[in-house]
């Protein structure tokens, strides 16, 4: 079983883990962390594994959807372990994560806690990250901080594999932030004018109501069909674009 744990006012969550985890521990789990990402952005993540009898398979292939999904949406994680093998691992991915990890052996799971309250925020990566499932039609635009040229050379020719994949996309676009958009990488915007034929949904997820008004302004001249969403809406968001 999985227990999660966390605050409304923390980005801090903790994953307690004892005996066997199922398919149903695994759902439950992601669609509370999938919450807290949503509200938080980033999470610092405390896994304290007390003991460890297996994992379903349909369990194994969920959580490395996931995490191969959501692998930029933790910034420390924090593994809490007796087995040595445990931690070993851990310590080995931290070369391999965005996300900075450090081991620690069960006696020492205040200290644990007391590094993720601690240990400063990382930098904030500007840019925007586009994330989409060869299943599906729906792709994903975050946006943090300032848009650069560099975002939209990586990222039209992955929205261009999605439209050859599936001919129309239906795309959520996440403004965690913005910082404004680099005069060349407008310009790219602009070239790719001619894609929003192809786009039948969009739901824009913001916090900033000027963002959300003007959406709703121009979905009447926009081809798609626009709808705007709080970030705290962000399921709500993906649920009306898998049934629309």
């Amino acid at each position: 079983m999985i227990e999660y744990r966390n605050n409304p006012t923390s980005n801090v969550v903790e994953l307690i883990v004892e005996g066997k985890i199922t398919e149903t521990d695994l759902d439950q789990v992601i669609t509370q962390m999938k919450l807290d990402i949503s509200r938080h952005g980033k999470l610092k993540l405390l896994e304290e594994i007390r003991s460890f009898e297996g994992i379903d398979p349909i369990a194994l292939w969920k959580d490395a959807q996931f995490g191969l999904s959501h692998v930029n949406d933790f910034s420390h994680v924090a593994v809490v372990a007796e087995a040595e093998w445990v931690r070993t691992i851990a310590a080995a991915s931290d070369n391999l994560l965005s996300a900075q990890v450090k081991a620690f052996a069960p006696s020492q799971l205040e200290a644990a806690r007391t590094w993720l309250l601690t240990v400063p925020e990382p930098s904030q990566v500007s840019g925007m990250t586009y994330r989409s499932s060869s299943e599906s039609n729906i792709v994903e635009v975050i946006i943090e901080g300032t848009i650069t040229a560099a975002d939209f050379d990586r990222i039209v020719p992955q929205m261009k594999a999605d439209l050859a994949k599936h001919g129309k996309v239906k795309v959520l676009e996440e403004i965690r932030s913005f910082e404004g958009m680099d005069p060349m990488a407008l310009w790219k915007d602009l070239q790719q004018a001619y894609m929003v034929k192809d786009i039948t949904h969009v739901a824009l997820v913001a916090d900033a109501q000027w963002m959300r008004t003007v959406a709703e302004a121009v979905s009447a001249i926009f081809p798609a069909e626009i709808k705007a969403f709080e970030r705290s809406q962000i399921e709500l968001a993906r649920v009306w674009l898998a049934a629309a």
